[in-house]
């Protein structure tokens, strides 16, 4: 990466000033929208962490709430930061009041804010964490994560995660049933050789300074902007899977966002049930991937199953000029680029449909 394109990505992405500290190329960034009551908890394990970290580490808060919302508990968080009651020496702040575009346009702005007063020849090796507010981590956070990171070439990677014990054996429950819903999806996923099995967890994943400008930077979405973002750093840089569990996010109910965690708790502890997908659908999505290759790829209308899922997305008309701009022994990727984790989603409901 060019200090070119650094500078492009700057232009486009302009962020606030922030006085980073010398030396510091690690970060994680968390959005803060009403979370007085457990900030310091989080702020606690990762104070510890970062002390047990082999480089020097910050934290950044964006402390935000949407236009219309009342910004008393963001003005006392903002207090309580500006006061230095929570002794965390590299801790870092923005105030983003009025701020539309939801979690996903709190985590962008953190991220670019801290690239953007980066030296430029600090980005590309510099480590963005995403991180909840309500989330605390193991004291080797940090480390084990860079140091994981360090040995693979992958642009980002997922970190392994267990939600903290319910407050209730209802709560409880409810959510190891939509951790096993999410696993199973991963699991099936990987099974059947997609490059896409993997978490989308906002609190669970870190992602390289040069990898994340190469990707277009987080995406602004009032939710699922975590699935977004990490689907187009697997296009463009691909992202690994640390197993060991080292983040620990909250069961709490929420009905902040249309859909995610807090929701699918709720509604399983209402009686609800979560929509599981047939073995039969990841069957059929086997077979698809396993015809793929280079040579079953190079020709303008591949002969390949479920010939009329593809016709619905219209592969056959834009694969001809796929195949043009691609060189060949990259056709396959192509195809992936194409056949990303939304379509393949769309895909595993067409099976059931």
């Amino acid at each position: 990466m060019t200090v070119r394109d650094i500078e492009k990505y700057r232009r486009r992405h302009p962020a606030p000033a922030l006085r980073i500290p010398s030396g510091c190329r690690v970060c994680a960034v968390i959005p803060c929208y009403n979370e007085n009551a457990c900030i310091g908890e989080t702020l606690s394990s990762l104070k510890i962490a970062a002390g047990r970290a082999p480089f020097s580490t910050s934290v950044l808060l964006v402390v935000n709430f949407p236009r219309g919302e009342d910004p008393a508990e963001s003005s006392k968080l903002l207090k309580r930061l500006e006061s230095g009651e929570f002794g965390f020496e590299n801790l870092l702040f923005l105030y983003a009041p009025d701020l539309e575009g939801g979690v996903g346009a709190a985590r962008k702005l953190g991220m670019d804010s801290f690239l953007q007063n980066l030296p430029c020849e600090a980005v590309p090796d510099a480590l963005l964490f995403s991180l909840d507010a309500d989330t605390t981590v193991e004291p080797d956070y940090f480390a084990e994560t860079a140091e994981f990171l360090a040995g693979n070439k992958a642009g980002g990677v997922t970190i392994g995660y267990r939600h903290r014990t319910g407050e209730t054996p209802e709560q409880e429950a409810a959510i190891r049933r939509y951790e096993a819903y999410l696993d199973r999806y991963v699991d099936r996923l990987e099974e059947c050789g997609s490059p896409y099995a993997f978490h989308s967890v906002g609190s669970a994943f870190a992602v390289r300074g040069e990898a994340y400008i190469r990707c277009g930077g987080m995406k602004v979405r009032r939710a699922g902007e975590d699935f977004y973002f990490l689907q187009e750093l697997a296009k463009t840089a691909g992202v690994a899977r640390l197993p060991k569990v080292l983040v620990y996010p909250s069961p709490r109910l929420s009905c902040r966002t249309p859909f995610g965690t807090g929701r699918a708790v709720r509604e399983l502890m209402e009686g609800k049930f979560l929509p599981e997908i047939s073995d039969a659908a990841f069957a059929r999505l086997r077979l698809l991937l396993a015809a793929l290759s280079e040579d079953a790829l190079d020709c303008d209308a591949p002969a390949l199953p479920e010939d009329a899922f593809l016709q619905k997305e219209r592969f056959f008309a834009v694969w001809p000029g796929v195949r043009r701009n691609t060189p060949p022994g990259r056709r396959l990727r192509a195809f992936h680029v194409w056949f990303d984790g939304l379509k393949t989603l769309r895909f595993l409901h067409f099976c059931d449909a």
